[in-house]
């Protein structure tokens, strides 16, 4: 971003030019999204537009970083309810909000999830797998019992990106093999078995030397 927000004025155009790009995007589809549409549609020149943003990738990068940032609103504002359920049950809750969340509102974030190949915004990825992974490692302090993993950043960063990448893989299919709550329940089981793995993994060499 060229010009950061740092009066309520600045910040105003930037929220106009975002909700002008969200809404190109829902009406037009991401391949007919330009600079010059989303300024037309905020009512602005597109002079105005790159005092704040240089090129449209740029204000796709700010409009991906404000999906990111809602999401993980949407995972904190359950944090208490997902830190006390069982995994299998704290799974479902977090997929079902998030699913239900990229498909709602006007579209536009079920059309960019659909092509995040082509967005090339990896940064977005990394902040989304830090906020998960926190929340991941407050899960496990709460259940220390049940998952006694002396090091879980493999373990982690394995179900956290392979779970990302089902789900990205799953809304840019027009037509896919199974329904939702099938993906829902087939990766709350598949991660609540990859860490009983991982515990029992790790409590094998104490059982070998006792």
């Amino acid at each position: 971003m060229r010009k950061r927000p740092c009066q309520q004025r600045s910040q105003q155009m930037v929220d106009l030019l975002l909700g002008a790009c969200a809404r190109v995007i829902a009406g037009q589809g991401l391949a007919n999204l330009t600079t010059n549409r989303v300024a037309a549609e905020a009512g602005v020149s597109v002079g105005s537009l790159y005092q704040y943003f240089a090129n449209k990738q740029e204000l796709l990068e700010a409009l991906l970083e404000r999906m990111t940032f809602e999401v993980a609103c949407l995972i904190d504002a359950r944090m208490t309810q997902l830190l006390e359920a069982d995994v299998k049950a704290a799974v479902r809750m977090l997929l079902r909000e998030v699913l239900a969340f990229i498909r709602g509102g006007d579209g536009c974030y079920l059309e960019l999830v659909r092509h995040w190949q082509q967005l090339q915004t990896l940064q977005v990825i990394d902040r989304l797998e830090r906020h998960l992974f926190e929340v991941c490692r407050r899960y496990l302090l709460r259940h220390v019992r049940e998952y006694p993993i002396e090091n879980p950043v493999p373990i982690l960063f394995v179900i956290i990106n392979g779970t990302l990448m089902t789900l990205v893989r799953y809304l840019a299919l027009d037509n896919p093999p199974l329904s939702e709550e099938e993906l829902i329940d087939s990766l709350a089981n598949m991660l609540a078995a990859a860490l009983v793995s991982a515990t029992d993994g790790q409590c094998e060499p104490q059982a070998q030397a006792v």
